[in-house]
């Protein structure tokens, strides 16, 4: 999700303002303790140095000593208020500046002081008054005059605050100054004024310039690292942000504002968890922190925490009742509750500023918020701007970009709201409109990463070809991906009226699906993943926004992979997320996605499940956690199976209609508890009870495999230094070694765990695989043999065993011992695969077929079982069987030339000669000039009447080879 707070940089403002107003004291060395005679100069450097290092406490009691001392009074109370307002003590830090104006009446930087804690609680009139009397009386007073111009921004006053942001350039280049706090103060109103004018190079000055200037001037100067992280952050580049953020608290390690942005990066990672800690960190420095306030509050949001996102969005808004970003919160909350209104209904609410008098039945709640908005903020753009992000991060599109577009039609010099926007339309497939979005976006911002690499998928994609059918559009790279494209476009109109009938729903417009190879120096994968999210990297290799699809081409993956597959189920995706009006559970679509994938659940869900049942399930109210903030591939992995499971039980609770019913139920704005009890008549707590029942009779007989040893060979290295007579670890120790391509020393290790006992599994593997790279097959078999138990076989021990009886030529025994396995380890494709190969060597063509076909359920994504049971179909001459498991093989493999020339002669076969042709022709083009294939497409071109087309490949073979009798007999066939 993008960043959602108002800006990152707010966070940084107002501390910065403080201090410059406070000044900056140069730091000394200071003795160890200090004497009785240190002077109110030497107490105040204390004071300062204890501030900068957060050591906030220790500081006011140093202010209070210089102020004893007959210290600069206007600097202690200033710092003291400072300290007050780091630890959330926001009344206090107000107070002590009142009480200094009460005797210094007037004074400029006391005053601006002031400005700057009433901005912060949201008194813009106050802030406005206080900040134009600062600035009355010292007229170049930068941290007053920032404070007019945010003053002027809220409220929508848009000429004023920019004039108030362009003088931070002209004081700059009229005065040049070197201290580091002014420095800061001109690097915050720089930087609006860039955004404002789309100048580029204001942000790269700030940056490169103005930061480093005010870290050379005063090292202490944390803050300078917290502008330059959150600019960059801002325009998500993290590489370079992250380290400015740990700079900044390398200096100051309870710069809450720093952990909140880190906090704000693991959010926009979809680090949820992290996020919160973050928050946690953060407010137990300054528990009222309004932007850890916030970030508590999205990572709740996120996590559909309603109750808790708005506790600390209540929270911030004690500390500022008219923070926009907050009240964004607020009534994202609201109209989610309430029920999400018409695109035009929004469109007309927001049309409107409510004089207050005004009411609104159906979104009583919402109405209220956005009349406090709309009385403090009357061109409330970043409202609408954070608004619309929070409703597009659960894929309320439509209503997020009235939002988007009434924020710049309000407040167009925001950049957030446009980029936003341009964003959002490359979600949902609006590529021809995002383009001129973006376009603009990246010349307000072109340092802004998402926005630059959106750009750049667009000039992809503006090179891939189109494939439109009725009911999609399959965009492909036109040379590396033509033929897949047509298979593609072909597979998606199949399934299409299946899938929409089983669902009772049909998308109302085209869906589009992308489809990225290998393009200018990156992977297909990388233009996938800045496809979707406008970064180099997700996790998965299909993805749906609930609109439209995208997919790395699986002819520029490094691991074959079923595309079909993945294709149905993102298609699924597409169907359930539209049908419940994007209300769907992110575990609920899933569930449907992969229980309408049409095979098993993969082995490693099912060893999951053997391994976590019953002391590590997830419930309903917290599988979504396992997609969104899992702590490891295998708990990303068990929220899928679990999500399929809850599927399975539903069906077997209430019948397959049920599905259909919980969509409707989540439709109509149900939550998960209510509509369990809509559709099944039960509550939560039952529907779970049943559940586990449903998993307990699953788990039976289900038998958890044997994982290798997963410690580091150093870590092992040093366990069995300290407990040599541990056979485990040597034998874990010798296994690693062993994986690292240390043969000698695994071996010897191997020998001595087996010295210590010898029925250490591990190390006799070991052993056994050296004796097979030795071909001393009969050896490692011996080996092994004592250790097999067969009423619960060790899975490596049973299948290194099969492995090596193969390669020893006992294919009677290996076929054995594979049904061991299967049966044992049902979801396990490795023994079926050996039982495959045993019963090829023993020539049993009916048993092998049925392993085959067990083998292509099990492994969806290996081509082979299917390619064999192909060929096998075609030499039994059962031609609609071949043609089936032929196309199963090129949904893994659509470049192999060998399965397309098998579905031609399928097709032939089966008299479907039209349908040959194109196989016949892309496996010539896959290999050209194998004159096997061009002389069986010469044929199918002479069986279709087209005999020019004939005459031209079996004249080409017999250029290449004149001797080759059947092209020959064919070309004189036509003459």
């Amino acid at each position: 999700m993008k960043a959602i707070l108002p800006r990152r940089d707010l966070i940084v403002r107002r501390l910065l303002a403080a201090r410059a107003i406070g000044g900056f004291a140069l730091v000394l060395a200071l003795s160890a303790s200090v004497s009785a005679a240190d002077t109110a100069k030497d107490l105040l450097g204390k004071a300062h140095a204890h501030l900068a290092k957060g050591h906030y406490e220790e500081a006011e009691e140093a202010f209070r000593k210089a102020a004893d001392a007959k210290a600069d009074p206007v600097a202690v109370s200033v710092g003291i208020s400072r300290a007050k307002q780091a630890v959330g003590a926001w009344e206090d830090a107000e107070k002590v500046v009142a009480q200094a104006l009460r005797i210094q009446s007037g004074q400029p930087r006391l005053l601006a002081r002031l400005a700057e804690v009433q901005l912060a609680r949201g008194r813009l009139a106050d802030a406005e008054k206080t900040a134009e009397s600062a600035v009355a009386a010292l007229p170049d007073n930068a941290a007053a005059r920032l404070v007019l111009a945010d003053v002027y921004a809220q409220t929508g006053r848009f000429p004023e605050a920019n004039a108030a942001y362009r003088w931070f350039i002209r004081f700059y280049n009229g005065r040049q100054p070197e201290d580091a706090a002014t420095l800061l103060l001109v690097a915050h109103g720089s930087v609006e004024y860039a955004r404002w004018n789309h100048n580029t190079q204001i942000f790269h000055f700030v940056v490169n310039t103005l930061c480093p200037d005010a870290l050379k001037n005063d090292a202490s100067a944390w803050e300078a690292h917290l502008i330059s992280g959150s600019l960059l952050l801002e325009k998500y580049n993290r590489e370079q942000a992250v380290p400015e953020l740990e700079q900044a608290l390398a200096i100051n390690p309870r710069a809450a504002e720093a952990i909140v942005l880190l906090g704000q990066d693991a959010l926009d990672n979809n680090e949820l968890d992290k996020a919160e800690a973050k928050a946690g960190e953060a407010l137990r420095i300054n528990p009222r922190l309004p932007s850890a306030l916030r970030l508590k509050s999205d990572a709740c949001y996120l996590s559909g925490r309603v109750e808790q996102t708005l506790a600390a969005a209540n929270a911030a808004l004690a500390v500022n009742p008219h923070d926009e970003g907050v009240l964004a919160r607020v009534a994202a909350c609201a109209l989610l509750t309430e029920g999400l209104p018409s695109r035009s209904n929004l469109e007309t609410w927001l049309a409107k500023s409510p004089d207050g008098g005004e009411s609104n039945s159906a979104a009583p709640r919402f109405w209220k918020v956005w009349t406090d908005v709309n009385t403090t903020h009357p061109k409330p753009g970043v409202f609408l701007t954070a608004l619309g992000e929070l409703l597009e991060s659960r894929r309320r599109f439509d209503v997020a970009e009235v939002c988007y577009r009434r924020a710049m039609a309000l407040a167009p010099q925001l950049s957030e709201a446009k980029t936003s926007l341009g964003m959002l339309l490359m979600r949902v497939g609006r590529t021809d409109q995002a383009r001129k979005i973006l376009d603009e976006a990246f010349q307000a911002d072109p340092y802004h990463t998402r926005v630059s690499n959106f750009r750049k998928v667009l000039k992809v994609l503006d090179g891939y070809q189109a494939i439109s059918t009725e009911h999609f559009v399959v965009r492909v790279d036109s040379k590396l991906d033509k033929l897949l494209g047509g298979y593609i476009a072909e597979y998606l109109e199949q399934i299409y009226p299946e899938l929409v009938e089983r669902f009772g729903y049909a998308p109302p417009q085209r869906t589009h699906i992308e489809v990225f190879n290998n393009s200018d120096g990156h992977s297909g994968h990388e233009w996938f993943s800045a496809r979707m999210v406008g970064l180099p990297w997700i996790q998965t290799i299909g993805a749906s926004t609930g609109v439209m699809v995208a997919m790395a081409s699986p002819t520029s993956a490094p691991v074959p992979f079923n595309w079909a597959r993945v294709l149905r189920h993102e298609f699924v995706h597409v169907i359930t997320v539209q049908q419940s009006g994007f209300n769907i559970p992110h575990w609920f679509t899933e569930a449907l996605a992969v229980l309408n994938e049409g095979y098993p659940p993969p082995s490693q869900w099912m060893e999951l499940l053997a391994r976590r049942f019953p002391k590590e399930l997830r419930t309903l109210a917290t599988l979504d956690r396992g997609f969104e903030r899992p702590s490891n591939s295998d708990d990303w992995q068990f929220a899928y199976c679990q999500s399929r499971l809850y599927a399975e039980y539903m069906i077997e609770r209430g019948g397959a209609e049920s599905l259909r019913k919980m969509l409707a139920a989540y439709h109509d704005n149900f939550s998960t508890p209510a509509a369990i009890k809509k559709v099944f008549g039960a509550d939560v707590a039952d529907f779970e009870g049943g559940y586990r029942e449903f998993l307990k009779a699953k788990v039976t007989g289900l038998h958890a495999a044997q994982r290798p040893p997963s410690e580091s060979v150093q870590k092992l290295e040093k366990e069995v230094e300290a407990h040599p007579k541990d056979a485990a670890l040597a034998a874990a120790y010798s296994w690693a070694l062993l994986e690292k391509g240390n043969s000698g020393l695994a071996k010897k290790t191997a020998k001595d765990a087996l010295a210590l006992d010898p029925k250490q599994p591990w190390a006799a593997l070991v052993l056994s695989r050296l004796d097979a790279e030795e071909q001393k097959y009969s050896e490692g078999i011996a080996r092994l043999e004592p250790l097999l138990d067969r009423s619960a076989p060790h899975t490596e021990i049973l299948m290194t065993l099969a492995k090596l009886k193969l390669l020893d030529d006992k294919p009677q025994q290996v076929a054995e011992l594979c049904e061991l396995g299967a049966k044992y380890y049902p979801w396990q494709p490795d023994f079926v695969r050996g039982l495959a190969a045993a019963e090829g060597q023993l020539g049993n063509e009916k048993r092998l077929v049925e392993a085959l076909t067990r083998l292509c359920d099990l492994a969806p994504d290996d081509a082979a079982p299917r390619k064999r049971l192909a060929e096998l179909a075609l030499k039994q001459e059962r031609f609609q069987d071949a043609i089936r498991f032929a196309k199963l093989a090129l949904y893994v493999d659509v470049l192999d030339a060998e399965i397309h020339r098998d579905l031609g002669d399928a097709y032939v076969g089966a008299k479907e000669i039209k349908k040959a042709l194109p196989e016949f022709e892309a496996a010539v083009e896959l290999k050209p000039k194998d004159d096997d294939l061009e002389l069986a497409f010469a044929k199918a071109l002479v069986a279709a009447s087209r005999a020019p087309e004939a005459r031209k490949h079996l004249t080409a073979i017999l250029d290449r080879d004149g001797k080759n009798a059947a092209a020959r007999a064919a070309l004189d066939g036509l003459n």
